[in-house]
């Protein structure tokens, strides 16, 4: 009985350190963590068509891009040649905003970089298009601004100068700095 005894706890013992090495091999597995570059996106993707709704549903927003890329790290999103449409309350598209480069930080800070060209879609609008090189947008509110040089086109008028500030919702735009406008006098 001895015998049976000791070669029970014999084969007990090596099935629980079997079991307790199983179990550290495991943990050690399930520990590691994945080793995330800062440098590389976590998500990209091409020619994508992107539908932003406000809280009650209604759509705001729609995007069209040739790249996307999005840096969970930083919660930073890149644009290559955005083409941002905007919508109004009644869901009829009001503008459009195309770069070469846009920089979308806290889901509403649209950071928009070269060749930039925003088109009022209402053509009874006396503020027809807004150019410049460097501008923000914040989404929320729908301000815009640029500490650059930005032409404003309107109704029979072309305005240039430096910094501008100017809402969508309004379609209002304010130039601040060293401000040319040129009329055009109609022929009667």
């Amino acid at each position: 009985m001895n015998r049976f005894k000791l070669c029970l706890n014999i084969i007990l013992t090596i099935i629980i350190l079997s079991l307790i090495g199983w179990n550290l091999s495991s943990f050690n597995q399930s520990s590691t963590s994945i080793i995330i570059n800062k440098n590389q996106p976590n998500y990209q993707t091409g020619n994508a068509v992107m539908h932003l709704f406000n809280p009650k549903g209604k759509l705001d927003y729609k995007l069209i891009i040739d790249k996307f890329y999005y840096f969970s790290s930083d919660k930073i999103s890149f644009f290559i040649n955005p083409i941002l449409t905007i919508y109004n309350i009644k869901k009829i598209p009001t503008w459009t905003i195309r770069a070469n480069k846009a920089k979308l930080i806290n889901d509403n800070m649209l950071y928009l970089y070269g060749d930039i060209q925003i088109n009022n879609l209402n053509i009874n609008s006396e503020l027809k298009k807004i150019l410049m090189e460097e501008g923000i947008i914040n989404l929320l509110t729908r301000d815009i601004s640029s500490n650059n040089q930005v032409t404003i086109i309107g109704r029979g008028l072309k305005s240039i100068g430096m910094k501008m500030l100017g809402n969508i919702n309004t379609n209002t735009a304010e130039l601040i700095e060293d401000v040319k406008t040129y009329y055009e006098i109609p022929n009667n």
